[in-house]
């Protein structure tokens, strides 16, 4: 088995590939949190956060491998280390003086499967040879203080038994800064192997009541990290000729309160969730627009309903796309019932919402598309009779329906729905809105909605997980 190459000042230090976690009761602080859970067949550590160097003192840089340690005792060290991220990463390691614990479990080392985005790790450990404590926390090479962090670690085909953690909440802290900490969560609660993520819906914006608006929930019991963005002139390397040029994005809670917003993703515009500059952990996510006008916001969530607003800058128009992707999968909480509101016109202008199904299994989830409810909602020119179809990857036609009171079979529909749809929860309101239940294999999908005989208005789609 290859080492973890965290540091090699002297025999006794490369020994000593500890990381040691305070176990505490204390609520969540800001800082850096790991968070390792099992997620099906899996477990997955998820890291984000910012980190303030301030009191530590630079040792060495060197590289690292993601893996974990929960507990070494031997007669040269007792200790414990996690690192998370990808392999073979060029890391700033810095001494301590870090208060912390020096075990959070009874395993040995196991080495991640996979990792990706910032390396960022954490060791602590008695050294018996030199009668004293030693405490490293190590960050990407040249990370600058204070800028936020997101990464992860997958060890395939692994409990959080085998890897012998024990479940609790584990803190190591070098001040009273609010990111003068980390923070390791061991949740021993167990996400379903299947599940939705990664949200999207691409359709015209106008202005007034006729701009995009995306609604989604977080579900569960811990905070969700995600990145919104705000699509336009991207859309014209897929044939779209007329994007919006300049969206803009904001982020509502369930209140309807304003918690942030973003003109230009290279410009942070700081208040509400948003705290400090997000240039970097934009770049980093994975998910970086590709043009200096698009709009996007990382955030994270504590459970509840959201809402996402795009509009043009100056009111202008243009086909748009607003999409949510999951940051922290491992976290104790899920992308759920999904929906989006947009003015449905024809061609390339209709209404088209994608989602990904990410895990080992099936997932039955019940899709919508409605229009005539929403004049309860004072939209004045609601989209009469919506019709939905629902494609997969490929961009074959596996569904679709026009009247949710009349099944139409092929693809994944083998049965009459109607039964099915009434019992869900979910059943439209207006008989000629549309719904199709499915049982999607994991993969990508794409819901479309327009109107019948090419009639245009305002139409909501929607996803709901039935699991």
């Amino acid at each position: 088995m290859k080492s973890l190459r965290f540091f090699k000042p002297t025999l006794a230090t490369t020994l000593v590939i500890v990381l040691a976690w305070l176990l505490s009761v204390r609520p969540a602080q800001a800082g850096y949190t790991v968070t390792l859970q099992q997620v099906g067949p899996d477990v997955v550590a998820t890291g984000s956060g910012a980190i303030d160097l301030t009191g530590l003192r630079f040792s060495h840089s060197s590289s690292a491998n993601p893996g974990i340690l929960p507990f070494s005792s031997n007669f040269l060290v007792r200790g414990a280390s996690i690192y998370t991220g990808p392999a073979s990463s060029s890391v700033d390691s810095y001494f301590g003086p870090q208060s912390g614990p020096t075990g959070f479990g009874s395993g040995s080392t196991t080495y991640a499967s996979s990792g990706s985005g910032d390396m960022v790790g954490i060791f602590e450990g008695f050294i018996y040879i030199y009668r004293h404590t030693l405490s490293l926390l190590s960050v990407p090479r040249g990370y600058v203080s204070g800028t936020a962090l997101s990464d992860m670690a997958t060890y395939s085909g692994k409990t959080l038994a085998t890897l012998g953690v024990t479940p609790g909440t584990y803190v190591w802290t070098w001040g009273t800064g609010a990111n003068q900490n980390f923070t390791l969560k061991v949740l021993s609660t167990i996400l379903p192997a299947t599940h939705i993520t990664n949200i999207s819906t691409r359709a015209f914006v106008q202005t007034g009541n006729n701009v995009m608006i995306g609604g989604f929930i977080v579900q569960g019991t811990g905070p969700k990290r995600v990145i919104i963005r705000a699509i336009g002139p991207e859309l014209t390397h897929f044939g779209i000729t007329n994007p919006l040029a300049n969206p803009t994005l904001e982020l509502h809670n369930e209140s309807g309160a304003l918690i942030a917003s973003n003109d230009n993703w290279q410009t942070t515009i700081l208040g509400g969730v948003i705290t400090a500059n997000q240039v970097n952990a934009i770049q980093n996510s994975g998910y970086v627009p590709t043009a200096a006008s698009e709009s996007a916001i990382i955030a994270n969530l504590p459970p509840g309903n959201y809402t996402a607003i795009v509009r043009g800058v100056s009111n202008t128009i243009g086909v748009a796309l607003v999409e949510v992707y999951d940051l922290s999968p491992a976290a104790s909480s899920s992308l759920g019932n999904i929906s989006s509101r947009a003015f449905v016109q024809t061609g390339e202008n209709v209404m088209i919402g994608g989602f990904v199904v990410q895990g080992s299994g099936r997932k039955r989830v019940i899709i919508r598309a409605i229009g005539p409810e929403l004049t309860q909602y004072g939209i004045t020119n609601a989209l009469d009779n919506p019709r939905l179809e629902l494609y997969n990857r490929t961009g074959a036609l596996i569904g679709s329906n026009d009247n949710w009171q009349t099944t139409i079979l092929g693809g994944v529909i083998t049965t009459n729905q109607v039964n099915a749809i009434e019992n869900s929860g979910y059943a439209p309101t207006a008989a000629s809105e549309s719904a199709i239940i499915a049982n999607l294999q994991p993969g990508n999908y794409t819901a479309v909605v327009r109107g019948v005989i090419n009639t245009t208005g305002v139409a909501l789609v929607e996803v709901y997980d039935l699991d």
